[in-house]
């Protein structure tokens, strides 16, 4: 039995909006803060292709994630981009086999520093929920602090 399950982190990051935004966006570069997660789009296969609506992001979570996919001991996200409205929302439903549900990146300026809000609605199994739940959490919350000591550096 599937079950939806709604996981919201926030912080605030010392630059402004537009920076923290080109950042965000940039997916490859999130393997560089997502904790043990590589990040990969199809741009970085077709550079035709623009950022935004309809582009695909892959997001491989596990343990050596950069040997993916040779060693493919974790979990493969697939996720569509279907909001994009820079530099404030980008929105994308999960379309993988296990993980399924909405994503969100929404910021907000205050003053010359920004707010990340980011925000899943994950529909899974109920066993792994119980698993991954809390592991996301902490490894979102490390990451979100990476990502912003990384901005600020």
């Amino acid at each position: 039995m599937n079950k939806l399950s709604h996981l919201e982190l926030s912080i605030e990051v010392d630059k402004p909006i537009e920076v923290v935004w080109k950042s965000l966006v940039d997916w490859k570069s999130q393997s560089n803060w997502m904790l043990q997660t590589k990040v990969w789009s199809e741009l970085d296969q077709d550079k035709t292709v623009k950022n935004g609506k309809g582009v695909l992001v892959f997001a491989f979570t596990g343990l050596f994630p950069s040997l993916y996919p040779k060693l493919r001991l974790g979990v493969l996200d697939t996720m569509e981009i279907t909001k994009w409205q820079p530099p404030f929302l980008c929105e994308v439903v999960h379309i993988g086999r296990v993980i399924r549900g909405i994503g969100k990146f929404d910021l907000k300026k205050k003053r010359n520093k920004s707010i990340f809000y980011w925000q899943e609605e994950i529909i899974a199994p109920v066993y792994l929920l119980v698993i991954i739940k809390p592991l996301m959490l902490l490894g979102v919350w490390l990451s979100l602090r990476r990502f912003a000591r990384q901005l600020s550096a």
